[in-house]
């Protein structure tokens, strides 16, 4: 699964673990506020692993670009790819 998916899931997953209980005391919508408040902070240290591999994932998707960009404007050059 793409690490991206996985940290978002992750993070609606901790939002969920903390709103949902304050619900049976508090509005809906205030206990969904604290949870996104308190989510940020805990993702902060319980999501770093993923944090991680999610900037990983996407520090090589750029890279790979970058390359087949540059690869692509050589050959538009007339310049030998190889």
């Amino acid at each position: 699964m793409n690490p991206a998916v996985k940290f978002y899931l992750a993070r609606l997953a901790l939002v969920a673990v903390v709103a949902v209980p304050l619900m049976f005391f508090i509005n809906a919508l205030l206990a969904v506020a604290a949870g996104l408040l308190v989510s940020m902070v805990l993702g902060y240290v319980l999501l770093r692993r993923q944090r991680e591999e999610m900037i990983a994932h996407i520090d090589a998707a750029v890279k790979r670009r970058r390359d087949e960009k540059q690869r692509l404007r050589s050959e538009l050059a007339g310049e030998d790819a190889s």
